[in-house]
């Protein structure tokens, strides 16, 4: 038996719920808050309990964008700790022992529309603690972004890729004097849309604004684009399209985008990665990387647009990555589930 702490983060644990219900069935997977109630930050990590027989295993999935612990706490109570952004020169594997290299994972719909309603008000009123109206509505938004999400086996449904045809599709980052990301990821994307639209590719995308950062929509402001993509449109765009491109995104993490261009097998162009994977991703072998600059980006795109069999070659590497590492199934494997 499974047992979920119902007061999880359902759209970052949404791709290891699908996993838990792949390898033990959903009937044997429940959720409560009962054993976790004594932990103050639960809701940051992925808490469950293996029961079996006399056997509990305690496991603690840290999804966060930080590659620091997200809580000492959570890495205390567990048995084992598994962490997507791990960085081994910031938690050494001597010192962690507990922490499981995970690949990027994604956030996916996992029930329709009465049972994610239904979950969604039950876990609600587990809540311990008395939130305020609009920290009610947070909650609820996400079940409801969960919701709309794509369920995971429409990543493994291969549709035909459109000759020079490039998507790509970003959030434009707020910046400040801690995240500086129009100096990191929103500049790491802007030199890929401003290449791909000044060489004959037929291009589209750019960043998506979330409104609250104006300053940088002043410096981004020929990147941007101006139409609003539901999730099922923006997958079979990127599916479509002849390449894909990545790059470490908030605090310099493995975005959800790399994982999902994982699942789906694209021919990947990717500047360096930050943080450590359960194995590497070779260069020419599962992904393409290129130097932060816009002479290698255009560079990679003219050899990937003129190299057909290279990129096929990509596309298989990237897909036997995933089926090997990535999957729901196999993250937890690496965790000792199987």
């Amino acid at each position: 038996m499974i047992i979920i702490d119902s007061l999880c983060n359902p759209l970052y644990s949404s791709f290891y719920i699908i996993g838990l219900y792949e390898l033990f069935g959903e009937n044997n997977v429940h959720f409560s808050s009962k054993p976790f109630i004594g932990l103050k930050n639960r809701s940051l990590n992925l808490n469950f309990i293996v029961q079996e027989r006399e056997m509990a295993k305690k496991i603690s999935i840290d999804y966060n964008d930080s590659n620091k612990i997200s809580d000492m706490e959570l890495y205390s109570w567990c048995d084992v700790y598994g962490k997507v952004n791990t960085n081994w020169e910031i938690t050494s594997k001597e010192q962690y022992t507990k922490i499981i290299s995970l690949a990027p994972s994604f956030a996916v719909q996992i029930w329709g529309m009465y049972k994610t309603f239904f979950y969604a008000l039950r876990h609600m009123v587990e809540l311990s603690f008395k939130p305020n109206a609009s920290m009610y509505r947070k909650y609820l938004g996400k079940y409801k972004r969960m919701f709309i999400r794509c369920p995971y086996g429409m990543y493994a449904l291969n549709d035909s890729v459109s000759e020079n045809f490039v998507f790509h599709l970003s959030t434009l980052w707020y910046s400040d004097s801690f995240n500086k990301n129009d100096d990191e990821v929103n500049a790491r994307r802007a030199r890929f849309v401003r290449v791909c639209k000044s060489i004959p590719l037929k291009f589209e995308g750019g960043f998506v604004s979330r409104g609250a950062n104006h300053s940088s929509e002043a410096l981004f402001a020929d990147c941007l684009f101006h139409e609003s993509l539901d999730m099922m449109t923006w997958l079979k765009k990127t599916k479509s399209s002849v390449f894909v491109y990545n790059t470490p995104a908030y605090l310099n993490c493995h975005g959800w985008k790399l994982g999902e261009y994982l699942a789906l097998g694209k021919a990947i162009l990717s500047t360096k990665l930050s943080n450590n994977l359960p194995a590497p991703l070779i260069h020419g072998e599962h992904i393409h990387i290129v130097d932060d600059n816009e002479a290698s980006i255009r560079e990679a795109i003219q050899y990937l647009t003129n190299n057909p069999e290279y990129r096929k070659t990509l596309e298989s590497g990237a897909r036997t990555w995933w089926e090997a590492y990535g999957t729901p199934e196999k993250s937890l494997a690496l965790l000792g589930l199987e």
